[in-house]
């Protein structure tokens, strides 16, 4: 069993170990108590492992309700934000009660909305099933639902109460599922050097991600810890996201958030060459490190469609917005940019 402990204004612990599933009623019974459970997951998880986890706390004296939402970024909306906080309201759920997050990220971002509010905040356990949750969103403690205007638009930062990964789970994972957790394990290398690209070549060989998800979970916990609230630090994570994001609103959510973050770090990196503010090696080097991982970032989008969604980043604050520029695989910087100068960086991309 693999231990990392996140610290914070609350500090919590992210547990990873192969099959550690089945043993998660007696995890939670032993480190958070309560007498009622909500499991959230989505149709795909929820025939592969919501029995596996609803058995595990029953065994140790649960109450559960589980709730199985459509699959999909569209079912991270205040519909069902509304609907899931009504369960919890009238199965009379208390503030010591655990609100668990069976899924990916859209599943942790919508439940852990949802224990951030109910309540004023309600214990949150995070347990991914994607390779993407598992070295992301599911630490950190950032939750938020969509508008349709833009993604992640209203939300909260909420440590969770404990995270369980359990690296067995991404065998069933589709190669591009996968591809979306490898997008951002390759963000932390932009970030941070070679040796977790070395990592997840290993995994991607021996098809066992424990020792790069706990790699990564490393790297995401030395960022946040010393910037939880994303001030300044934190947004180093926001690389590739700029465009990443506004290529999933313009997709209605149909490009997942991996493929359109590796476009994101190819385009974002090539305006910065142009900008003169990195060099083309740097943007070749990344380049050909996105396509040696079979991403396809052959430019399909038009500048005219995504600025719109790009003029309203939630990371734009007082006029002015960080624009994160790779000087070499890993080394980063972040530079100001004025919000009237934004649309003609953006552009230097297409």
């Amino acid at each position: 069993m693999n231990k990392i402990t996140i610290h914070g204004s609350s500090s919590y612990e992210v547990i990873i170990q192969q099959d550690i599933l089945s043993l998660a009623g007696e995890l939670l019974s032993n480190k958070i108590g309560g007498e009622k459970a909500l499991i959230v997951t989505d149709a795909n998880v929820g025939g592969l492992y919501l029995n596996t986890l609803a058995d595990s706390l029953r065994e140790v004296g649960y109450e559960i309700v589980d709730i199985v939402l459509p699959a999909g970024e569209l079912s991270k909306d205040v519909e069902n934000y509304i609907f899931l906080l009504e369960v919890l309201a009238k199965s009379e759920f208390s503030s010591s009660d655990i609100i668990i997050a069976l899924g990916g990220g859209v599943i942790g971002d919508l439940a852990g909305f949802v224990a951030s509010t109910y309540r004023r905040g309600t214990q949150f356990v995070q347990i991914p099933t994607t390779l993407l949750a598992a070295v992301d969103s599911s630490i950190g403690g950032k939750n938020a639902i969509n508008l349709p205007t833009a993604k992640n638009q209203v939300g909260t930062i909420r440590n969770p109460s404990l995270v369980i990964c359990d690296p067995a789970v991404m065998a069933t994972l589709s190669n591009n599922s996968k591809l979306d957790g490898y997008a951002e394990i390759l963000k932390y290398g932009i970030l941070s050097g070679n040796e977790i690209i070395n990592s997840l070549r290993q995994a991607i060989i021996y098809n066992d991600y424990s020792d790069v998800i706990s790699h990564s979970i490393r790297i995401k916990k030395s960022i946040i810890e010393m910037d939880e609230n994303d001030q300044s630090f934190r947004q180093y994570l926001n690389l590739g996201h700029l465009i990443g994001h506004a290529i999933e609103a313009y997709s209605d959510y149909h490009i997942s958030h991996g493929i359109a973050v590796s476009y994101g770090l190819a385009l974002e990196t090539r305006a910065c060459a142009f900008a003169g503010y990195t060099s083309l090696r740097t943007y070749n080097a990344i380049t050909d490190l996105l396509r040696e991982f079979d991403f396809d970032i052959e430019e399909p989008y038009r500048f005219e469609d995504l600025i719109p969604y790009i003029m309203r980043d939630k990371r734009i604050r007082s006029g002015v917005i960080q624009i994160l520029v790779p000087i070499d695989i890993g080394e980063c910087i972040m530079r100001p940019l004025k919000v009237i100068h934004l649309s003609e960086f953006i552009k230097l991309a297409f």
